[in-house]
């Protein structure tokens, strides 16, 4: 018996494929494609605006960095620099590892506590009214006059970092989360209940699907926020990850490092959000509230 080449099993494949199947692959890679494109035009565009606000501003070279001086730091050896750009690289790569790890922390803390309550203030309604007020109200206080309190009650370590960086992702996915599980239609819950399904039936089948463009649109948001929150740490509490490194190349004028963190860190925060940014797409239009209609377009 003839073996079908990889050309064919593909086409093969294809001809099999469910069609809402094949509509849903085929809106995701569009997506995929348009935010790529997006991305690269936009990298383009800011790295021009940067170049001509520095030479209009008519900056000090030595503090004030371009493009061009970021990319021959990190990928170009200067025999005047006291490291090659592959140290300069490896160094980069490595205390953005750490950074990453107190941003994950952060953002699994802070996600997973926001769905938890959320959930409970949408299923019994007194708890809503007795401390989202207050969930507002800490809302409102600035990060950093939150983190010392947050350091004095649970010391240094990764508790202090799952604090801080989840604050910055527990709020608003508190408020769109329980704003997403509180827009499910009458109708639906009515019909629900005539076949007995009971508050945990409506929350799973309905108010779940109904709620996950608001727990995306707010995922969007807290990863590159998880991030800030992790360097927001490390700046004020440890010697370790990209906000220390920061300040002690600021302490030494080492303004080439400082800007390749900051354009490192924003294109790792633009990928995640990106990434995020792929993974609804899928999501939504496999599982959420309109699944099979967008994917069609």
């Amino acid at each position: 018996m003839a073996t079908a080449t990889p050309a064919q099993a593909t086409r093969i494949q294809r001809r099999t494929m469910n069609p809402q199947t094949a509509a849903t692959l085929k809106y995701v890679l569009r997506r995929t494609a348009t935010s790529l494109g997006t991305i690269l035009v936009s990298a383009i565009i800011l790295g021009l605006l940067w170049s001509l606000a520095i030479q209009l501003l008519h900056a000090s070279p030595f503090i004030a960095k371009t493009p061009a001086d970021v990319f021959n730091y990190l990928f170009v050896d200067n025999p005047k620099s006291k490291t090659t750009a592959l140290e300069n690289r490896e160094l980069i790569g490595s205390l953005l590892w750490v950074t990453l790890g107190h941003a994950a922390v952060g953002f699994v803390f802070g996600v997973g506590a926001s769905v938890l309550i959320s959930i409970v203030f949408t299923l019994i309604r007194p708890i809503e009214f007795m401390f989202m007020p207050i969930a507002m109200l800490l809302r409102t206080v600035p990060l950093l006059a939150m983190a010392p309190v947050i350091f004095l009650v649970f010391g240094n370590g990764l508790v202090t970092a799952a604090f801080i960086g989840g604050v910055v992702v527990f709020f608003p996915l508190l408020v769109n989360l329980t704003l997403g599980f509180r827009s499910v239609s009458a109708q639906s819950v009515d019909l629900i209940r005539v076949y007995g399904g009971s508050r945990l039936t409506i929350m799973r089948k309905v108010a779940i699907p109904t709620a996950l463009p608001y727990f995306f649109a707010s995922m969007r948001i807290a990863v590159p926020g998880a991030i800030t929150g992790a360097m927001l740490y490390e700046w004020l509490f440890t010697y370790e990850g990209l906000g220390a490194a920061i300040t002690t190349a600021k302490s030494q004028s080492q303004y080439n490092e400082i800007w390749a963190i900051v354009v490192v860190i924003t294109l790792v925060s633009i990928l995640l959000y990106t990434l995020a940014t792929f993974v609804e797409t899928a999501v939504l239009a496999k599982w959420g509230p309109n699944a099979g209609k967008s994917s069609g377009k």
